[in-house]
């Protein structure tokens, strides 16, 4: 009887802490970082200022803020073929300073967050736009539009921070529910740059390259979707 007793005993604590394990595994706050990139190629005859100004607006219809750049194009002469991004180490920057070597600590290991950049040179217009959502995930997107002699490419690099788990991940999930999970509206960023490419130039865009494979759209797209 005491053998018994013992047993189930201890079966009882197993399944305890094999509970407790299981709750706190949900419960533990977890940070994911996914850097990502996609290329578009646009052949039109469209002027320049339609295919930025098409892209800017893209870009605005999801994200929290745009910073837009337009280098000189010196010698006016459109290439052959379009240019390609660059990736670059933010660190590098300030090699030989205090602010580089906190940079460098801070993203030396494993888990720590991407410190890079797009690097857009010979580029048409450029632009760093940001989204983020407090509490739920973050997107910094660098876009470069390349001019070349059958139209465009447009070059999309972005750093994606998404936050899960903590005591507000069962509020989290269920609004992500009704309005799309972050990845989504990622893909609905980039797909709604395109999109708005294709309606001012009235041209299909190709898609050239990109990772990780772009994934679904959120359900809320077929209403707030410029088609």
């Amino acid at each position: 009887m005491k053998k018994a007793f013992t047993a189930a005993f201890g079966f009882a604590a197993v399944s305890v802490l094999t509970g407790c394990g299981g709750v706190n595994s949900a419960l533990v706050q977890r940070h994911e970082t996914v850097e990502l990139y996609h290329i578009f190629d646009v052949k039109t005859k469209a002027s320049p200022e339609t295919v930025i100004k098409a892209t800017a607006d893209g870009i605005a219809q999801n994200t929290n803020s745009l910073v837009q750049n337009r280098p000189l194009q010196i010698g006016g002469k459109v290439p052959p073929a379009p240019g390609r991004f660059e990736l670059v180490n933010i660190a590098d920057a300030f090699k030989g300073t205090g602010m580089g070597a906190i940079l460098a600590m801070n993203q030396g290991g494993a888990g720590n967050a991407s410190m890079r950049s797009a690097k857009c040179e010979g580029a048409l217009w450029t632009s760093k736009a940001t989204r983020d959502i407090a509490g739920s995930d973050n997107l910094n997107l660098y876009t470069c539009i390349y001019r070349y002699r059958d139209g465009y490419q447009l070059d999309m690099y972005g750093v994606f921070r998404k936050t899960s788990g903590g005591l507000t991940e069962i509020a989290r999930g269920a609004t992500q529910a009704m309005v799309g999970t972050p990845e989504q509206w990622t893909t609905k960023t980039i797909v709604d740059t395109v999109r708005s490419v294709q309606a001012a130039t009235g041209a299909h865009a190709t898609y050239v390259e990109g990772q990780p494979e772009l994934g679904d759209l959120p359900k809320l797209d077929s209403l707030t979707s410029s088609r």
